[in-house]
């Protein structure tokens, strides 16, 4: 999703194709870039299992999709100024209390089979990742990605000043 919403911020159309669990994942991350109603395609999910002739099948399912995106040229520059902070879908203008701001994004993660947790201590506030199922684990983006998401969002929703951190069971020492 990100080098599609990247190809278009230069001008290039691109066409982004999610798996169907990903879909919350895909809208958070264009909705962060200030792309809030950026279309995407979705095929079945998994892929990495399918046999060529699968992958085949599902590319030319696709196909049109894809065509329909690249062509429509529907996608454009984000509606706010540079720098200035998105601001999630149905939110109340930055007053959304931190509950709000962790169940939208734990939302995105669910599809993922993980969740999210937060905790604030004066100006720092600690989410916590949760993820139950091993195999899943890779499947969650890695903490280098999610930390500015969870940043961009708490400073659009509860506004600048707070710090973030993430505890990430994968990246914690056993």
């Amino acid at each position: 999703m990100l080098d599609a919403v990247r190809f278009e911020e230069l001008g290039l159309p691109a066409a982004a194709i999610l798996t169907e669990p990903f879909r919350t994942t895909g809208r958070v991350m264009a909705e962060l870039q200030g792309f809030s109603d950026y279309p995407f395609a979705t095929i079945p999910h998994p892929v990495a299992s399918l046999t060529d002739e699968q992958v085949r099948a599902a590319a030319d399912a696709v196909t049109p999709a894809v065509e329909s995106l690249l062509l429509s040229g529907v996608a454009a520059a984000p509606p706010q100024a540079a720098g200035e902070p998105v601001t999630a879908a149905g939110s109340d203008g930055g007053l959304a209390g931190l509950e709000d701001v962790v169940e939208s994004l734990a939302e995105a993660l669910r599809a993922d089979r993980a969740d999210l947790t937060a905790e604030r201590t004066g100006t720092t506030i600690v989410f916590r990742l949760h993820i139950p199922d091993e195999a899943c684990a890779e499947c969650v983006l890695p903490s280098s990605m999610l930390v500015p998401i969870l940043q961009s969002r708490v400073d659009a929703e509860l506004g600048p000043g707070l710090t973030v951190e993430l505890d990430d069971p994968r990246t914690s020492v056993t």
